[in-house]
């Protein structure tokens, strides 16, 4: 599977012509590279690629290849929000609404717990993996669905049974908003342990929206009261390694630190003229750091310093409060 994008720049057109001719090429490059993702809105088209350099050659070639000149707007960094730690209902959370004449209502329990693996040994970056959702036997009994009907082979899933799907969606729903800054969440399992309602299964049955509804309310209910204790939020990580002049490894170095990033090795040139000679520093940097960051190298190094960057997973943003504010 490709990698999911992390960087989203907003695209315009002068004319509607451009624009539909834009979409359209878009849309073709999107299938030669996958790891592109293209969303049309009313006003603008949105290119989500894998970071700076990679949109930057997507417009290259729009420019190039087709002649599409575009306006584009400032970049958007892919935040993603998880878990540091198990959490849960405290038993049956209740959900009692009244919408119109209708009365919905029905309890869940669930468990809320992460599923962090990480991309390579030795380090914090996780590679995102979509939330799942997982029905407990306690859960499956109230709702009537036994073990036999979901054994292999002719047996259904459990997606096919309208209560289980509506208790999945509700539960999928809620986890597309975190509590810290309404980001999806991601590398985490939500375990369902049971539910309940006051009129028993022929009220669910009779409105399976109350089930749903009381799904999302378990998951955003439990997120919002752990938030604080319970809570991460993920960003963009990448692998940068930058070229510069031996003499000036202290000052890039430093520019590094100062960008929240982590330096792994440092390999300087052999012999008397090491400091006159090319030096190589490699390291991990978060991708909103370093968004521009060609110009500032530029200026660091007199035009002598050039580096490469490549998506290397998401990790705990260690300043979450700043990097929201600078969304």
């Amino acid at each position: 599977a490709s990698p999911k994008p992390v960087l989203t720049v907003r695209l315009e057109s002068e004319t509607m012509e451009q624009q539909t001719k834009l979409s359209e090429t878009l849309e073709l490059m999107a299938i030669e590279d996958p790891s592109l993702l293209v969303e049309e809105t009313e006003s603008a088209t949105l290119l989500s690629g894998l970071g700076e350099l990679h949109i930057e050659v997507t417009l290259d070639r729009l420019y190039r290849d087709h002649r599409i000149e575009v306006r584009v707007g400032s970049p958007s960094v892919a935040y993603r929000e998880g878990l540091t730690e198990r959490i849960q209902t405290n038993g049956l959370l209740n959900y009692d609404r009244t919408i119109g004449n209708t009365r919905m209502q029905a309890a869940v329990e669930l468990i809320l717990e992460p599923t962090n693996a990480p991309s390579d040994a030795g380090t914090a970056c996780l590679m995102l993996a979509e939330p799942t959702v997982t029905i407990g036997p306690q859960a499956r009994e109230f709702l009537g669905i036994s073990d036999d009907m979901l054994e292999e082979g002719d047996g259904d899933k459990l997606e096919d049974f309208e209560l289980a799907q509506a208790l999945i969606l509700g539960c999928q729903g809620a986890l597309r908003r975190g509590p810290m800054g309404s980001y999806p969440m991601a590398n985490l399992n939500c375990h369902v342990v049971n539910v309940s309602a006051e009129g028993g299964l022929t009220a669910l049955e009779a409105m399976p929206g109350a089930l749903r509804a009381g799904a999302a309310h378990a998951v955003t209910y439990t997120l919002s009261n752990e938030k604080d204790k319970s809570c991460s939020l993920l960003e963009p990580a990448m692998s940068v390694e930058v070229s510069c002049p031996g003499e000036l490894v202290g000052t890039v170095m430093t520019d590094l630190t100062g960008r929240r990033g982590n330096v792994g090795e440092v390999l300087m040139g052999d012999g008397a003229n090491a400091a006159n000679s090319k030096a190589l520093i490699r390291g991990e940097v978060p991708l909103v750091e370093i968004l521009g960051y060609a110009n500032g190298l530029r200026s660091l190094t007199g035009g002598e310093g050039a580096f490469t960057a490549e998506y290397k997973g998401h990790m705990p943003c260690d300043n979450p409060t700043a990097s929201l504010q600078r969304r």
